[in-house]
């Protein structure tokens, strides 16, 4: 049960408080579904990154061509204003010879047979040329397709990251961006250094233009002019597109920092949580262990096979056949020499009719004072009218709030072992038992009125019937344990009325072990000083817990509180090590494990006190420090009364069978069904406590009650295992 440190005592029909485990219940299905989810997403992830490598490797190809096409753009540019500077001169040239009365035309004549003759000596060198500008085009149009295929994948990769943005765990992908960028900055020098090498060849393939004719030289410019048009135009696609993926990047970053920090909110709320519930003796922290293996050790004594001499023994005589009796040589008869025993555990369960045949005798004489006809009494009943026997009725009551089965299963049960009874007629039943365990309650609550240590707890219960008052079906399942007795109450109410039902008859100056809740407090206070409130150490340790719930920054600090709880359960159990509880004047041990435990308390609270005075006053893991100073006196009894313990744990075991029951039938559907609960649970938990055997004593006492005429025996004594001699404790223990 969680905790509750609130002051103010609640309402009999106040709101209701947080489900603690519930609340942990959600949280952990949620953690578990998150971290599924985070394993899924981690092999998208790793499929994702498959395929972005992919991507990379097409879009550093398109990147190349890209270049190379902006390269040869760029040639063709200087190509073109070279040829026109080379035209120029041409023309100032045939203006200098006209000039120089040179001719013209000898002189063209032969600077054309010089230049057919180096054309083709250029011829291979021209065709090579023209080879690369087809593959120029084609790579052009291979450009295009790629493009349209790098933005398909890139539309894919984008629905990939929509979906991998829930992951939880992202800082491997950040990582991964990071050596991509510099993968890139490697790539952009590398890129620009092949621009240097494409100038020098552009510088070279300049020097072969100018002796190529203009025409053809125009016709090449104007094509490369458009090529670079387009590929310029790509380029603007391809810049758009690579900055709308670094806005995507920087979101994806962003939305990484985020749920990282949920995702370690998370786990550190399972952690803690789970270690509330299910850590292994938490509360203590490590044990030193024996020393001693697990189970059988070669060589030690074992226990032997446990004795049952309370079982009943049925003898079966097995013979050998008689053909394997007589001698198959000569045909001579064996003669029997005693016989081999051996013996077989068998349990039979099965139900059947108990036929009653009671004589009647009819007198033969004519005396008037005698009965006309005598008969032999009936078999006591139960109940009348039924046609059930006592023994049907212990099994049922023992199925139900000892083994915590529902009452369909109970019924699908008996129906199994041939006697088939409605759930509805079992239901019906529960208003004729309550009279008859009443007084029982009535004597474990006198009983433990008298003890000067109790437990007390309560968790909540359904009572379906309370919806017909138009209120909520809510009650609550109130206990209390002492030395030899459990005692159950439910009741509507969680307030300081309910819980004055157990504890108003209290003697004076008996130490209650409870949490921290008020309604505890107000009890004191009523009782006027007679009740002495032990607060749960346990109830102390989980509020750090809760505090450190989701709270990375806070795991050290809580691990610091828990370890000094431990301490001091530690040196409690040393100290109780050391206990005569039959001895006024302790040992010098218990003396030094006294002074040991009461300076730990005193360090733990100091302790307390100096973090708070350095903490403001909104400060998370104030709430805990607060109450733990704030309850120092009721959590500090034990140590003036070793046999007090430190925990409430012995009141949360006994809660821990009804609330089994409560979660497998729901609860009660009626008042008179919740009382019957409460006392049965009261019975069964103080026979066990006891070591009677339930079943047995069931049987023995629904048989005292049919005998008496359907009611309670007058003296109860031979009942209630404090009051009952050895004789009849033997009788009614378990066997071995």
């Amino acid at each position: 049960m969680a905790s509750r440190d609130a002051e103010v005592d609640p309402e009999p029909h106040g709101p209701a408080p947080v489900d603690w485990q519930r609340l942990y219940e959600q949280t952990l299905e949620r953690a578990e579904a998150a971290e599924a989810r985070v394993e899924e997403l981690k092999w998208a992830e790793v499929a994702a990154r498959t395929e972005a490598g992919t991507y990379r490797g097409l879009f550093r190809t398109a990147r190349r061509k890209r270049l190379e096409a902006v390269a040869r753009e760029q040639e063709a540019h200087r190509l073109a204003q070279g040829a026109s500077a080379l035209q120029a001169e041409v023309r100032r040239l045939h203006k200098l010879l006209d000039a120089a009365g040179v001719e013209s035309g000898r002189y063209s004549v032969t600077g054309l047979r010089r230049e057919i003759v180096r054309l083709r000596r250029e011829a291979p060198r021209a065709e090579a040329q023209a080879r690369r500008i087809r593959k120029l085009h084609k790579d052009n149009w291979q450009l295009r397709a790629d493009r349209a295929a790098l933005r398909r994948l890139l539309y894919d990769a984008l629905r990939d990251y929509d979906e991998t943005r829930r992951l939880g765990d992202q800082a491997e992908r950040v990582r991964a961006l990071t050596y991509e960028t510099g993968d890139l900055r490697y790539a952009l020098r590398r890129s620009a250094a092949v621009q240097e090498k494409l100038k020098v060849r552009l510088v070279r393939a300049a020097d072969t233009a100018r002796s190529l004719s203009p025409a053809a030289q125009d016709a090449d410019l104007r094509r490369a002019l458009r090529r670079s048009r387009r590929h310029k135009a790509a380029m603007t696609r391809l810049s758009k597109e690579n900055a709308r993926l670094r806005r995507s990047v920087a979101r994806l970053r962003r939305r990484t920092g985020t749920q990282e920090t949920e995702i370690a909110r998370l786990r550190a709320s399972r952690a803690v949580l789970s270690k509330v519930l299910y850590g292994r003796r938490s509360e203590m922290r490590a044990r030193p262990g024996s020393g001693r293996p697990r189970g059988q050790v070669r060589g030690a004594p074992g226990h032997g096979r446990t004795p049952r001499p309370a079982l009943e023994e049925r003898v079966e005589e097995h013979q050998p056949p008689a053909a394997a009796r007589v001698c198959g040589g000569c045909g001579k008869p064996y003669v029997a020499v005693g016989a081999e025993r051996s013996a077989l555990l068998e349990i039979e369960v099965q139900a059947h009719r108990r036929v009653i045949r009671r004589g009647r005798w009819r007198r033969t004489c004519g005396c008037a004072a005698a009965p006309v006809e005598v008969t032999a009494p009936p078999v006591p009943r139960l109940f009348a009218n039924t046609p059930y026997g006592t023994s049907v009725w212990s099994r049922v009551l023992y199925e139900r709030y000892a083994c915590l089965r529902p009452v369909h299963r109970i019924s699908a049960w008996l129906g199994d072992q041939g006697l088939p009874v409605a759930a509805g007629t079992l239901a019906d039943s529960v208003p004729r038992f309550v009279p008859l365990f009443e007084p029982l309650g009535a004597a474990i609550l006198a009983h433990q009125n008298e003890a000067a240590l109790r437990h007390a707890d309560e968790t909540t219960w359904r009572v379906q019937a309370l919806r017909a008052e138009g209120r909520s079906a809510r009650a609550w399942l109130w206990t209390s344990v002492g030395d030899d007795t459990t005692y159950f109450h439910i009741d509507p109410s969680r307030s300081a009325a309910a819980a004055l039902k157990l504890f108003g008859e209290v003697r004076s100056g008996t130490v209650l072990v409870c949490d921290r809740y008020s309604v505890y407090k107000r009890l004191a206070r009523l009782l006027g000083g007679m009740v002495i409130l032990q607060f749960c150490w346990a109830h102390m340790r989980r509020d750090f817990i809760q505090c450190a719930a989701g709270q990375v920054d806070l795991a050290g600090w809580c691990e610091a509180w828990l370890e000094r709880i431990a301490a001091v359960y530690r040196l409690n159990a040393a100290r109780l090590a050391h206990h005569e509880p039959a001895v006024e004047q302790q040992n010098d041990a218990f003396v030094a494990a006294q002074d040991a435990l009461a300076a730990a308390l005193d360090g733990l609270f100091a302790a307390a006190e100096r973090e708070l005075a350095g903490l403001p006053e909104e400060a998370r893991e104030g709430k805990a420090l607060r109450s733990l100073a704030n309850h120092r006196e009721g959590l500090t009894v034990f140590l003036e009364r070793p046999r007090t313990p430190m925990d409430n744990n012995l009141a949360e075991r006994a809660l821990r069978g009804p609330v089994i029951g409560r979660r497998l039938s729901f609860g009660s559907d009626s008042v008179t069904g919740a009382q019957l609960a409460a006392l049965m649970y009261s019975v069964v938990g103080t026979l066990n406590r006891n070591g009677i055997d339930v079943p047995r004593w069931l049987d023995a006492w629904l048989a005292a009650c049919a005998h008496h005429g359907g009611r309670p025996p007058d003296d109860l004594a031979p009942w209630l295992p404090w009051s009952m001699d050895d004789a009849r404790r033997r009788e009614l223990t378990a066997p071995g």
